[in-house]
């Protein structure tokens, strides 16, 4: 556990740690890539070996091939300068001699030819044999005594007649090819894999062999790798010690650096030992005066609430009083009705029975509204699934009359009506409350064909109730604190609580949003659900 004793320690020990486990990082990493790199070195040389040795099988065939030919070219010429000499000379040439003097010169030139490419030699174990295309063995160092030898059946270690695919390799490709077999190595006798490489050449119909064997690849293809292992282990080693010591340098730099750190932290940490202690000191004496500051706080909260509280009364009484004005209005006219009927004879039981009924139901009119104010005020439990045209218009039934009485347009817009779940009464509050500040604004700016618009809608999958007005909208300067506790425009009547509250309800009890904002006419207000 971190605590404040082994603080100190941790400081010294942690970059020492972090050091080492960082400097084993990076060599596995390091010795990681390079055997891997190895790996990846090792098949690309022994492909590029492979291919070298190939062409040195080519090389060897071509030099063969090249011998034969500047040879067979001088003899030729030699012999046809022979026989324009004698031509010249005026003796008359037998064509039967003459073709047999060719015959016995390129015979003999063919000796010589056979004689030299049985002493040829080349890498560990390399030479070079002839085969004819009729897969007789023309010349091979090492079958001497089996020269003229039909090989067509012949086979290697593996039964395969390999004589007939060097000739058919030879024949078919004009660049010449390669064929895989296994024969038998002169110093061990026992058949090893080979790689020969044929060519033929076509004037005296020869194909000219040449071969190497795997394992003679394989010994230098291995001493080749064995040298790169050697190298990269050589560098491995210096990267090892040069990080060891690097290592060994910042872990020393790091302890003097650390051990310097920790008597720092020591010393700071009795310095804030000292000023914790007076910062309690302060703390007691603060909170002794927080705690006087929240009576005192709480005492005007309660005022303002009280306040608040009269203002809705009294705000509620008003739209009672606008709602009764026009049923009171009626009894009041009922009993006028009644009395000039006594007064000439006309009251018979149906007449009063028929007042009687139109009073009762007035009456039962203006205990409905008594009824709907105290519903609509009643804090809400649980949570429901309403409609939000439904909420609006309670909002609206109850502030009609007031409007109706300043003269102001209440219109309700509905584009869609999604429904909701959250609080309706607490909701249909808020809308009041929204109307009801517009109303005000209205009034006190005296605008002309005041006007108050709710539109109910759908915007970005959400839904969306905004309330607006022509008053000429909210000074950008306090626009941002319209919602804050205690604020108000109202000069002497409001409390600053209304838009507060209503934020509280939408934000905190429905998870929505309340923001205002300005347009063309005046202020809208907006809830998102």
């Amino acid at each position: 556990m971190f605590t404040e004793k082994n603080l100190p320690r941790l400081i010294i020990v942690t970059p020492i740690v972090l050091v080492l486990v960082f400097a084993v990082l990076i060599i596995y990493f390091f010795i990681n890539t390079q055997y891997s790199n190895f790996k990846q070195e090792s098949i690309e040389l022994e492909k590029e070996y492979l291919l070298k040795q190939k062409n040195i099988l080519k090389i060897e065939n071509d030099k063969v091939l090249k011998y034969i030919k500047y040879h067979r070219d001088v003899e030729n010429r030699r012999i046809h300068k022979r026989f324009r000499k004698l031509v010249k000379s005026g003796v008359v040439l037998n064509e039967k001699d003459v073709e047999d003097y060719r015959t016995k010169a390129i015979t003999e030139l063919k000796q010589r030819v056979i004689d030299w490419v049985q002493t040829l030699r080349y890498g560990a174990n390399g030479y070079v044999w002839i085969h004819d295309t009729t897969h007789h063995l023309i010349a091979h160092p090492f079958r001497t005594y089996e020269i003229g030898t039909d090989d067509t059946n012949n086979t290697d270690s593996t039964g395969a007649k390999i004589f007939q695919q060097f000739i058919e390799v030879a024949t078919k490709n004009r660049d010449g090819g390669f064929v895989e077999y296994y024969w038998a190595k002169p110093e061990f006798g026992a058949p090893r894999k080979k790689i020969g490489f044929l060519k033929l050449d076509k004037e005296w119909g020869w194909v000219v062999g040449t071969g190497l064997y795997v394992d003679d690849i394989e010994s230098s293809l291995t001493k080749k790798k064995f040298q790169l292992e050697q190298k990269i282990d050589k560098y491995v080693q210096i990267i090892l010690l040069t990080t060891l010591s690097l290592v060994l340098v910042l872990g020393i730099v790091s302890y003097f650096i650390s051990h310097y750190i920790a008597q720092i932290f020591t010393s700071y940490r009795k310095k804030v030992d000292k000023k914790e202690q007076a910062l309690k000191d302060f703390n007691r004496m603060l909170k002794s005066k927080i705690d006087t500051a929240l009576i005192e706080a709480k005492k005007k909260d309660q005022a303002l609430l009280y306040k608040s509280r009269l203002a809705q009364m009294g705000e509620m009484i008003s739209m009672i009083a606008h709602q009764w004005r026009q049923p009171l209005s009626e009894i009041s006219g009922i009993f006028m009705e009644m009395e000039t009927a006594i007064k000439f004879n006309k009251a018979d039981s149906k007449f009063i029975k028929q007042e009687v009924q139109r009073g009762d139901i007035i009456i039962g009119y203006m205990s409905k509204t008594i009824d709907d104010f105290r519903d609509f005020f009643k804090p809400a439990k649980t949570k429901e699934i309403f409609s939000l045209k439904r909420a609006c218009e309670e909002a609206t039934i109850l502030a009609s009359a007031t409007l109706q009485s300043r003269s102001i347009e209440l219109k309700l817009d509905v584009i869609e009506d999604p429904k909701v779940s959250g609080y309706a009464s607490e909701f249909a509050q808020v809308v009041l409350n929204l109307i009801l500040n517009a109303k005000d604004v209205l009034i006190e700016r005296g605008i002309k064909e005041p006007k108050i618009t709710i539109e109910i809608n759908i915007q970005e999958t959400k839904p969306l109730v905004c309330v607006s007005d022509n008053g000429g909208g909210i000074d950008l300067d306090i626009i941002e604190q319209v919602f804050e506790p205690y604020f108000s425009t109202k000069k002497g009547s409001g409390t600053g609580l209304g838009l507060y509250i209503s934020k509280i309800i939408i934000e905190e009890n429905m998870g929505g949003k309340l923001f205002v904002e300005n347009y063309n006419e005046g202020a809208r207000f907006c809830i998102k659900i």
